[in-house]
């Protein structure tokens, strides 16, 4: 990472994500759901991509 700057340092980011979690809590930001879903989702996306990796290569 030498010569590369950070968008934010660790401590922002963890703050950040703590303020987040607070607002989730107190029903104020929707959460990010169960990790199931998401894993759910992300499998899909992959399969997806795969299907327009094998479909369409030099279209």
């Amino acid at each position: 990472m030498d010569g590369e700057k950070r968008y934010c340092t660790i401590e922002e980011s963890l703050i950040e994500a703590c303020k987040e979690v607070n607002l989730m809590r107190k029903g104020l930001l929707p959460s990010s759901g169960d990790w199931r879903e998401w894993l759910d989702e992300l499998k899909k996306e992959i399969e997806d991509t795969e299907f327009i990796h094998q479909n369409f290569q030099g279209a």
